[in-house]
């Protein structure tokens, strides 16, 4: 995780933000016509555009992709409804249904309240059967762009269950995945090994929680 990067994003985020503002504030103070909002509506299309982008960036370097950070959502607030415009913004992209149906195909009890702009989603289950994460089929359906960003998805689906090291070098498809299990230890992810937890078997890893 690079924190300029971060910082980066937080600043187009927060003037694409205060731009859409002025925009809403010049249109309180006028009197629109069809054709002048046209205009107007489309500049904040375009500036709300931005916003998602900048969330994808901050998104990218916190958690990695878009799945990830969904079922890390749902995953927290297990039980509850979340709506659709919270999982597009932990997303930061348009076509965050399609990680839902995505997660569902992976195991996820995820439940749909309601239909069209107003419905909701509900995860039934804070975890996926053991049978699932034994399957080596979840191995192959994680496909984040890098080793790191491969790991915690899939810590992500499999905890609280612990996994052999062996299947971390597979979902890493890398040699040096130790290095990068590291590096998200280091960005602050609670990812123990019996050296922390004597509950957990030598040579296998588990994600204990989400980084405060």
């Amino acid at each position: 995780m690079s924190r300029k990067n971060v910082a980066d994003h937080l600043d187009v985020l927060e003037r694409r933000l205060r731009e859409a503002l002025d925009l809403v504030h010049r249109a309180q103070r006028t009197e629109q016509t069809a054709t002048g909002w046209l205009t107007t509506s489309a500049d904040i299309g375009r500036l709300v555009a931005g916003e998602r982008d900048a969330l994808s960036g901050v998104r990218q370097e916190l958690l990695g992709g878009a799945r990830t950070a969904v079922l890390a959502y749902l995953r927290q607030r297990v039980g509850h409804a979340v709506t659709a415009g919270e999982l597009e913004g932990v997303s930061g992209i348009e076509e965050w249904t399609r990680r839902i149906r995505e997660l569902r195909d992976l195991g996820w009890d995820i439940e749909a309240l309601g239909s069209g702009p107003g419905r909701s989603y509900r995860l039934r289950a804070d975890q996926l059967d053991r049978s699932v994460v034994d399957d080596d089929a979840l191995i192959a359906q994680i496909r984040g762009g890098n080793p790191k960003d491969r790991l915690i998805e899939y810590l992500f689906h499999v905890a609280p269950w612990p996994v052999a090291a062996a299947r971390l070098e597979r979902v890493a498809r890398s040699a040096g995945w130790r290095t990068d299990l590291q590096t998200l230890i280091d960005e602050g992810w609670l990812i123990h090994s019996h050296e922390d937890d004597p509950e957990i078997p030598p040579g296998f890893y588990r994600l204990a929680r989400l980084e405060d």
